[in-house]
């Protein structure tokens, strides 16, 4: 019921202001991966809190301690970074298609020993299961996007993605401030189970049926994702020069990275990514509960977390209308120095509270600095890293290009999210958010030298910029 009524409101809205003549089941497949994505990813938020209770009866041996909790947090990093680069070869070998549908496999795995084996190691490799799906989603989404999409509707479908994510996101906020950790890990398996089967009857990307000779599937799964009537001889004479280029199948592909035009590609995905991770926006997410049960405010700590969940959904929402209004650039900047101040904002509050300082009205300071944060990023270094990942590269070293990309990001997830509650812990939070601040101006220093400008660019044109 929840994808439906998520695929209705997509839907009107794509109709509505004719943003692109899609079929209308593709808004359910754009579900899939990042609804699951996002459901994974916050399942930490509320459980974590709910076993870190003293005497705690939903864990085999008591409760947790925060150590435990950050290696619980944290593990989902490691399971990303092992899946990583085999899933990118995978999805250039095998399809977006296949793929995701064995992702499937790992999330129900997770949920089986979450739900039956609830000990710390127990939790611990369930996380790890689960962080191999969604290592796998990061990386074959915006292949997916890019290879189904034409060039003025990227930006669009990119943010797309990241509104998924938040529905996720949402869905687990909320279920996780009513449910214990068991119902709400069956619940989300039975979420993945539905959106499963829809993704099965779907069709495979046209550029990886191209690669594998099947024209006339292509041509079919073209007027599939565009409409019946579409004309597709064009698109298929370009994508099979595209695809089959004579110089790009002779040299492998660790050859094609060491290319100039590569090599300037992932030094502005990479650092993006980076710096993604270093906008806080995962290292809150993990443990947002916990954040606003140390503010100490007059407001319920699990509905604050629903609020700021609730934000960046509704961040995400908006930018579907104004993310091609203006460059990737622009919307990167805005979001950084937005982050910067709220997150300095955050840390003054904890720092004055720790120092037994107060004022009028400070206890808004929490939720009001987190929800604008969650604002800021949902307008650049939420959708645009997603959107550049799959602009950046050719068809044919995509698949390897996302894994090297998504082998970074989880290096600095996994070090987010093991060390942060640990700081917390022993120092404070203001540490922790001064830190993060610090990061986003490093962040736009680094947008306004190291990223190229990819808005309404084909990729020949975005490969001749790299290459110059």
């Amino acid at each position: 019921m929840f994808c439906i009524l998520c695929n209705i409101s997509i839907e009107t809205f794509i109709r509505h202001y004719h943003l692109f003549a899609f079929d209308r089941n593709v808004p359910v497949m754009l579900c899939l991966g990042p609804i699951s994505f996002g459901v994974a990813f916050t399942w930490t938020s509320p459980v974590l809190p709910q076993l870190l209770e003293n005497n705690s009866t939903n864990l085999t041996g008591g409760s947790l301690s925060v150590s435990d909790g950050s290696w619980i947090g944290s593990m989902v990093a490691v399971g990303e970074l092992v899946a990583s680069v085999p899933l990118g070869y995978l999805v250039g070998r095998y399809g977006s298609k296949i793929c995701t549908l064995l992702l499937l496999l790992p999330m129900l795995v997770f949920t089986f020993i979450a739900v039956f084996l609830n000990d710390v190691y127990s939790l611990c490799l369930a996380r790890f299961i689960s962080g191999i799906a969604t290592g796998g989603i990061c990386i074959v989404g915006p292949v997916y996007i890019s290879e189904i999409s034409q060039v003025s509707l990227r930006g669009t479908l990119g943010s797309l993605f990241e509104l998924l994510i938040y529905v996720g996101m949402v869905f687990v906020s909320v279920l996780g401030a009513y449910l214990d950790y068991i119902k709400l890990t069956i619940i989300v398996a039975v979420v993945n189970l539905l959106i499963g089967l829809v993704f099965f009857y779907l069709p495979d990307s046209p550029t990886h049926l191209i690669k594998r000779h099947k024209r006339e599937k292509a041509a079919k799964a073209l007027r599939f994702y565009r409409h019946a009537e579409y004309e597709v001889d064009n698109d298929l004479d370009e994508l099979y020069e595209r695809v089959h280029k004579p110089e790009r199948s002779e040299r492998s592909k660790l050859e094609a990275l060491k290319s100039k035009t590569v090599i300037r590609g992932l030094i502005s995905t990479v650092g993006l990514t980076i710096f993604q991770q270093l906008s806080g926006i995962d290292g809150i997410a993990f443990y947002l509960v916990q954040i606003f049960q140390a503010a100490e405010t007059n407001f319920d700590d699990y509905m604050s977390a629903i609020v700021v969940s609730l934000a960046q959904f509704v961040s995400a929402l908006i930018v579907l209308f104004i993310i091609e209004k203006a460059g990737r650039k622009t919307f990167l900047h805005i979001s950084a120095i937005g982050m910067a101040v709220c997150l300095t904002a955050v840390g003054v509050y904890y720092q004055l509270k720790k120092n037994n300082i107060y004022f009028p009205g400070m206890n808004v300071i929490p939720i009001t600095g987190l929800v604008i944060h969650a604002f800021a990023y949902s307008v650049g270094l939420g959708p645009v890293p997603w959107i550049v990942n799959g602009e950046c590269f050719a068809a044919d070293i995509s698949g390897l290009a996302n894994g090297i990309i998504m082998t970074m990001n989880v290096l600095v997830l996994f070090l987010i999210t093991k060390i942060s509650p640990l700081v917390m812990d022993s120092y404070g939070l203001e540490y922790v958010f001064y830190f993060y601040a610090i990061c986003m101006i490093f962040c736009v220093i680094f947008v306004h030298f190291y990223v190229i400008e990819t808005k309404d660019k084909t990729l020949p044109q975005i490969q001749l910029e790299l290459s110059s």
